[in-house]
């Protein structure tokens, strides 16, 4: 009995929300004039769509390298560590350092106590 409670609750508020005829042309050509207006957005805007643009291009610039970096890890090819020495400096940056891992140097800093083994009881 109370499924049947329910569902006639649901089913008058959907159909409360299902616009009629009328409401549907209002739908449609608010729609409409809303496609217009933004496809008109650069006509009457053309420097921010300039702009835009060149923003959208520098962050699929950035894409391409970060998903390029994460293959050449994958990878285990190194060629991304040169790109990035060859790449010009921002000013104000500090310059690109190689990390001490990618040297093969080790930094050996442990003392004789750090050696030895821990006590197993």
């Amino acid at each position: 009995m109370m499924f049947l409670i329910k569902t006639a609750f649901w089913l008058t508020i959907l159909l409360l929300l299902i616009p009629d005829g009328q409401q549907n042309n209002q739908i449609y050509g608010t729609a409409e004039a809303a496609m217009k207006d933004l496809a008109a957005f650069c006509d009457r805007n053309p420097e921010t769509c300039v702009n835009g643009k060149n923003v959208f291009a520098m962050l699929v610039q950035k894409a391409e390298f970060g998903a390029r970096t994460v293959m050449d890890y994958v990878e285990g090819r190194t060629e991304t560590a040169d790109i990035m020495q060859s790449m010009p400096e921002a000013p104000g940056t500090m310059p690109l350092q190689p990390a001490i891992w990618d040297l093969g140097e080790s930094q050996d800093t442990l003392n004789t106590e750090d050696r030895e083994t821990a006590w197993g009881g």
